[in-house]
């Protein structure tokens, strides 16, 4: 009877050191601001806009894929010190953070764009046999991951544009884009938001190629420039 007394007693002391934790827990949650997703945006852009590691917004918001990004989806931006507490993002009427206008005015200035692919480039920008070539051709072993030159939306991916086969276009901030032909397979789907870097297809030879290789091409305003002129 004795040991039955003394074990319900420590059942108790257990559970009131487990309640004891629990408020501590609850007295520690983290501050932050919320965040409305719009048109073009993506964690990239708003780990640089808040100066918030990618890593901490998934976390704070239980992300695991960052393509799944949607337009009006209400972010957390942990550790803010504008932001409310986490809590208040439950209430009726919670706290909405949004991108100033001088912030909109330099994102386009922002952009730093990175090469797709590391191969050796085997078609330059200009003139090519007498005829425009858009972009630069990345030569590369078929089925090597294709990365995305910045972040930004996918605004097309599939077939449909003639020699260039299966191809992944890309619309960056401001007036650019990113345009990535030939491809064996295409990993993303038009409307998934990618962060620089994310790959984004395999290399391959659809379309008009005579062996694998990236057609890599900077636009803006839809018309191309050359991507030497943007690249490191």
């Amino acid at each position: 009877m004795g040991g039955l007394v003394r074990g319900v007693r420590a059942a108790r002391g257990a559970g009131v050191a487990a309640l004891v934790l629990f408020s501590f827990a609850c007295a520690s949650t983290p501050t932050g601001s919320e965040h409305v997703v719009k048109p073009g945006e993506n964690l990239y852009r708003l780990s640089r806009y808040y100066g918030v590691p990618i890593d901490d917004i998934r976390a704070a918001n239980g992300i695991r894929d960052v393509r799944n990004l949607q337009v009006g989806q209400r972010i957390l931006i942990p550790g803010n010190s504008k932001g409310a507490p986490v809590s208040s993002l439950a209430s009726s009427r919670p706290r909405v953070v949004r991108p100033s206008r001088k912030y909109k005015a330099q994102r386009e200035t922002d952009l730093e764009f990175v090469w797709p692919v590391a191969g050796q480039m085997s078609s330059k920008f200009g003139d090519r046999h007498g005829r425009n070539h858009d972009g630069i051709d990345i030569r590369a072993k078929s089925g090597t991951p294709v990365h995305a030159a910045e972040a930004g939306r996918v605004i097309h991916s599939g077939r449909g544009l003639g020699d260039y086969g299966k191809v992944v276009i890309v619309k960056h901030a401001g007036r650019y884009s990113t345009v990535y032909a030939h491809n064996r397979k295409n990993r993303v789907r038009k409307g998934d938001f990618v962060e620089k870097g994310q790959v984004i297809a395999e290399v391959g030879k659809t379309g008009n190629a005579s062996g694998p290789h990236v057609h890599f091409e900077v636009r803006r305003d839809r018309r191309p420039e050359n991507p030497l002129a943007y690249l490191p």
